[in-house]
């Protein structure tokens, strides 16, 4: 029976795209759309991979006090994306309802990445100052970036209803954003940093990456302002407290949307864990300096474009739902894999690994490394693309558009990468010991980066596993989305 309903609803959908067909971007506006995440993914490189140890290890900041910092940012994260994402959905202007915040934020968040590593040299401002110049910063870069990304990603369910361009528009903000933020790493680990504790590179890093972000913000704007006078233009409504909180609690009661939410974070708190960690096993687990691995900052974006490049073939005329689970699962699986093997090495004796600094432990790390970030990658290509479904799910039932509240979903995942990585990894660095000057000598290869090591492990199998669980009880597929595009008609004649 099973075999017998995929055979119908395949069948059904060949039918429909015969004779009906979705609204859908061209290919320009698609390219504008995607280019904003070059801005993205600069803010993620520095939040989920330098920052923590610039703030620890550089300027001497212990990494609980760092992970308190971005704990207060994350804070300002929850309260303020659901606010912008209803205010943008309720705004009715000459630019539209999202541009009005695009354009807002350009110039703050490229301010803003800039001053949180350009400044103070070590040993210049006490702890309790760098602290709280390091949670103002981060304030003000979580509020600038959530007026970016919270509008902007509320655009593309807007710019297309099609179930499977969705996939596409998901593939291209992950893509661009791979770009952005593999392109800046690449160059600062080969030509600005001699080693990841080098503060002259670190201000190098500080001025290219707020032009970048200045970049990919200005055009994505200006590329998708010509788009305005096509979206949806909501009903005048008020902004009463009252009626928000009806509203909010009624839109985000969807139970596609909450499992996903949940879901998502608990995804991007293990993506985040991955590249907030990986800095420290470079640096004191496997001793590479970053001209060594530089080269990774190349590998992994080329094979991660590539496999995100093909999610849209992938995907077409399948479920995304179970394709993510399988993504989920596989992470479980192998992600885990060289550090496990290593600890192994190290307590039993085992040589099932290449030694540090030889060329087959180089590709191994390399090869798996390109391939969790590939997989990482995909799976938050597919999660965004099936937020992107919610919205007509939403509207049927409620009668409004509310594209920005529930792509708080989108940018609040995305943003936990960083500040939520960063969190959990400093509470892991904690506990690990690399706080303790008295056990300064075991960090590289000592107990310290063990111990370190096996508490990641537990984490890092638990965040991707009740992931999984929570994905499958996402109840939107194929056949339900086509009716509510077809009830709310977003299909047009061919």
């Amino acid at each position: 029976m099973y075999y017998i309903n995929r055979y119908l609803e395949g069948e059904i959908y060949k039918l429909m795209e015969s004779t009906q067909q979705a609204h859908r971007a061209n290919r320009s506006t698609q390219f504008f759309y995607g280019f904003g995440s070059i801005a993205v993914g600069i803010k993620n490189n520095l939040l989920g991979t330098f920052l923590l140890i610039y703030y620890n290890q550089v300027l001497g900041l212990d990494a609980w006090t760092v992970s308190t910092a971005f704990f207060f940012a994350l804070i300002i994260d929850a309260i303020s994306d659901p606010i912008i994402g209803i205010w943008s959905d309720r705004t009715n202007s000459k630019y539209g309802r999202r541009h009005p915040f695009l354009y807002f934020s350009i110039i703050p968040f490229s301010l803003a990445y800039y001053f949180l590593i350009a400044g103070p040299a070590p040993g210049e401002m006490d702890e309790g100052n760098l602290f709280w110049r390091l949670v103002f910063l981060l304030m003000i870069l979580r509020i600038s970036m959530t007026l970016f990304e919270v509008p902007r990603g509320a655009l593309a369910p807007e710019l297309s209803k099609d179930y499977d361009q969705r996939n596409t528009l998901a593939s291209l903000g992950m893509m661009f954003g791979w770009f952005g933020g593999a392109g800046i790493d690449f160059i600062a680990r080969y030509y600005w940093l001699d080693s990841f504790v080098d503060f002259d590179g670190y201000q190098i890093l500080a001025f290219w990456g707020g032009i970048g972000i200045f970049i990919g913000t200005a055009v994505t704007t200006i590329g998708t302002h010509r788009n305005i006078a096509e979206l949806h233009k909501p009903p005048a409504r008020s902004i009463d407290f009252r009626s928000f909180t009806k509203e909010l609690m009624q839109t985000l009661s969807n139970k596609s949307w909450l499992v996903l939410f949940a879901s998502g974070c608990f995804y991007s708190l293990l993506v985040g864990l991955e590249s907030g960690v990986g800095t420290y096993y470079n640096e004191y687990l496997w001793q590479w300096n970053p001209k060594t691995i530089a080269a990774w900052s190349l590998i992994t974006p080329i094979c991660v474009i590539a496999l995100v490049g093909f999610a849209p073939k992938i995907a077409f005329g399948r479920n995304k739902k179970r394709i993510t689970v399988g993504i989920f699962l596989t992470t479980i699986v192998v992600g885990p894999m060289p550090i496990a093997f290593r600890l192994m090495d190290i307590y039993y004796g085992t040589n099932i690994i290449p030694a540090n600094g030889s060329d087959g432990l180089w590709y191994l790390l390399a090869i798996h490394g390109a391939s969790m970030a590939s997989l990482g990658a995909l799976g938050f290509v597919f999660i965004g693309s099936m937020v992107m479904d919610i919205t007509e799910q939403v509207e049927n039932k409620t009668g409004r558009r509310e594209e920005g509240l529930l792509g708080t979903v989108s940018s609040f995942v995305h943003k936990l990468v960083g500040a939520g990585g960063v969190l959990v990894s400093g509470i892991i660095l904690t506990f690990a010991g690399f706080d303790n000057p008295d056990l300064a000598g075991e960090l590289y290869g000592g107990e310290v980066i063990n111990r370190f090591a096996v508490i990641h492990l537990i984490i890092g199998m638990t965040l991707p596993f009740i992931s999984t669980l929570l994905v499958l009880m996402y109840d939107i597929d194929r056949g339900k989305h086509n009716t509510h595009i077809s009830d709310l008609g977003y299909v047009e004649e061919k």
